[in-house]
């Protein structure tokens, strides 16, 4: 290692100690069943949301200030009467939910997978999209978005368009639709 690099090195490590702030973390940062995080930025602060599976309440929702430290604040899936996941075997119930912010709303996008059969099988898999003004909740009930695939995304563009975003079996796709003109359908209770 050369001596300008090592002594650049010692001056930030220094610098970061001498203004009060730890040079380490914990890894990973949020212990426990919290898989496919997903983390949106509003302001100062950020929030996270991870798949819970067949399990319920589902849906957490975590805050931070600093994205090392965490504090669960809430579930987007708190009222069994919104989704029935009763009854749902192992590897079923709630996938890779994304959260975004979008003019003083949340939204979060899930992939619920129910029944027998195939993971990818569009009888047994759908799409839904849950909306919140405050990310504690209370979070609306969730509504189908018709959409093929599974792990949907939503993307606000400038020009007020929202993009719906999710694999399907052979390519990704996309599609395009004003939400304030869009009508999602309640997903019915199996």
């Amino acid at each position: 290692m050369s001596r300008p690099f090592s002594f650049f090195l010692i001056a930030l490590f220094a610098g970061a100690v001498l203004a009060g702030e730890s040079a380490t973390y914990r890894n990973p940062i949020l212990p426990g069943f919290n898989p496919d995080p997903s983390i949106c930025r509003v302001g100062e602060d950020y929030y996270l949301v991870t798949s819970t599976f067949e399990y319920f309440p589902g849906l957490p929702i975590y805050h931070s200030k600093d994205l090392v430290n965490w504090r669960l604040i809430g579930h987007a899936m708190s009222d069994p009467e919104h989704l029935d996941l009763d009854g749902l075997v192992d590897n079923k119930g709630l996938f890779a939910p994304a959260i975004r912010h979008h003019e003083g709303t949340f939204y979060i996008s899930c992939t619920v997978v129910r029944g027998k059969g195939n993971y990818l099988s569009t009888s047994t898999t759908g799409n839904f999209v849950v909306t919140a003004t405050n990310p504690a909740g209370p979070w609306s009930e969730p509504h189908e978005n018709s959409a093929p695939g599974i792990d949907p995304q939503l993307f606000f563009d400038d020009d007020g368009k929202v993009y719906y975003i999710g694999p399907d079996t052979n390519s990704v796709r996309s599609a395009a639709f004003d939400w304030f003109e869009y009508q999602p359908q309640p997903i019915p209770s199996q």
